[in-house]
């Protein structure tokens, strides 16, 4: 817009949106087609970044399905406006895909407690769980009772089956007999054919018999053909329902996997605004992005059990992360331990123990800066007008004892799995040199306590809290 333009917009003033909307006229912008495609997309962006606003608080208060149902919608609009991999979408990726991740993690929680209050193995010492020897002769009776009104109404229904059989068998007999009829009126026919020989007459009988007995042997009955159509026609159906659901399956993928590709997608979208950055404050804002976006890919890792793949994205991230943050940042206590959790899963205890114990290292040496008043800043806390230093004290010596049982629980997870591949050995062992084992003399193995069998426990050594 030129100089006099400017002018003349200043003296017509008026509101700011006039003023606008004068400055993107067709007559300012010498292009008559420019200002609707604009104000159109600014519209949009407006909404997408209303959804993206309303997605991030319903996530932080934990209504994981409306913050599911906002992100979704912002990362369509934004994608649409200025591309999938473009920077201006990578926060509404980051926390959709956060947003998917917790999703993913309630109904893991859902299913793992639809078996809660069932014995494990030979525990049936639960008050959940019927035990006959304690029922009343009371409940004996209404057992007995309704066990005997479900066989009475199975043996009416077999007895119903049988005489619809029976019908069946009758009404072929019934064909067969007026056959029969029909044969003996054909026998009263002019005296040529009497005075054929017994014998050919006989015999020509019996072929003209054979054919039918043998169609009627081929052919079932209307019934039966009947039951056989709708028979396969179930069959084909429910095979057609199967394939349809298992095409459905393939094209809708689970939570797990979308939140895993949103994040992938976050980070590709932070990394290419990483190489057009030169300011080094700007370009240190983008990498701690990427750190968490890291962080978070490596949880969804966790919860898939693939912790292969979860070892190598926590293990960049912590790498990242002792290059921009400070050595008592908590930032990298929270790495530290996470990556002793996914090695840990790994089975890789030694290091995984290590991981662990540098977190509390990590962690001790921030409370000794915060004595002495020398520790590095927290950026979480900068905003928080509650925050001081006693209190962070205190929150950092409850989240220690936590860290070491954990160390714990990881040392008793490799001797448990030294012990079942000691079992396992010494089972081929013995199997090679005097074959299998009789079922009663093989033992059971249990699950050693403490272990983790479902998603692993997260403590945020961040924030203090603890999440499942």
């Amino acid at each position: 817009m030129t100089a006099s333009e400017v002018e003349k917009t200043k003296a017509q003033g008026g509101s700011p949106q006039e003023k606008v909307a004068a400055s993107t006229s067709p007559q300012a912008k010498g292009d008559s087609g420019a200002s609707p495609v604009r104000a159109v997309v600014s519209d949009k962006h407006k909404e997408a970044m209303s959804l993206f606003v309303a997605g991030k608080r319903d996530l932080l208060v934990k209504d994981i399905d409306s913050a599911v149902s906002s992100l979704a919608q912002a990362c369509e609009l934004l994608s649409a406006e200025f591309g999938e991999t473009a920077y201006e979408c990578a926060d509404a990726y980051y926390y959709y895909g956060k947003a998917l991740l917790e999703m993913a993690r309630a109904e893991s929680g859902v299913f793992g407690n639809a078996l809660d209050g069932v014995p494990d193995g030979e525990d049936t010492d639960n008050s959940q769980i019927e035990d006959p020897e304690k029922m009343t002769e009371e409940e004996r009776e209404t057992v007995e009772k309704e066990v005997g009104e479900a066989l009475d109404e199975n043996f009416k229904a077999l007895e119903e089956k049988q005489e619809s059989r029976d019908r069946r068998k009758k009404s072929t007999t019934e064909d067969e007999t007026e056959e029969d009829d029909e044969e003996a009126e054909d026998s009263d026919k002019p005296a040529e054919d009497s005075e054929k020989p017994a014998a050919e007459k006989a015999e020509e009988k019996a072929e003209s018999e054979k054919p039918a007995a043998e169609a009627m042997e081929s052919e079932p009955s209307k019934d039966e053909a009947k039951e056989d159509t709708e028979s396969v026609g179930n069959e084909a159906k429910e095979g057609e329902d199967k394939k349809e659901q298992e095409a459905e399956d393939e094209e809708d993928p689970s939570n797990l996997q979308l939140a895993w590709e949103m994040l992938e997608l976050a980070k590709v979208s932070y990394k290419h605004k990483l190489e057009s950055l030169t300011d080094a404050d700007e370009k240190k804002s983008v990498e701690m992005k990427v750190c968490e976006t890291l962080l978070t890919l490596g949880e969804v890792s966790l919860e898939n059990e693939t912790y292969e793949q979860a070892v190598v994205d926590i293990t960049e991230c912590l790498n990242k992360r002792k290059e921009l943050h400070a050595a008592d940042s908590r930032r990298i206590a929270e790495t530290q331990y996470q990556l002793g959790v996914a090695l840990g899963h790994f089975e890789k205890f030694d290091e995984a123990v290590k991981a662990l114990e540098d977190a509390i290292a990590c962690l001790k040496k921030r409370m000794e800066n915060l004595k002495n008043k020398s520790e590095s800043v927290d950026e979480t806390k900068a905003n928080d007008a509650f925050y001081s230093r006693e209190a962070e004290i205190t929150e950092l010596e409850s989240l220690i004892p936590e860290i070491e049982e954990k160390i714990q629980d990881t040392k008793d997870m490799k001797k448990q799995s030294a012990d079942n591949k000691a079992e396992e050995s010494g089972f081929k062992q013995n199997g090679e040199s005097s074959g299998a084992k009789p079922i009663s003399t093989i033992s059971v193995k249990r699950k050693a306590e403490g272990s983790d069998s479902t998603s692993p426990k997260k403590a945020h050594v961040e924030n203090g809290t603890d999440k499942k």
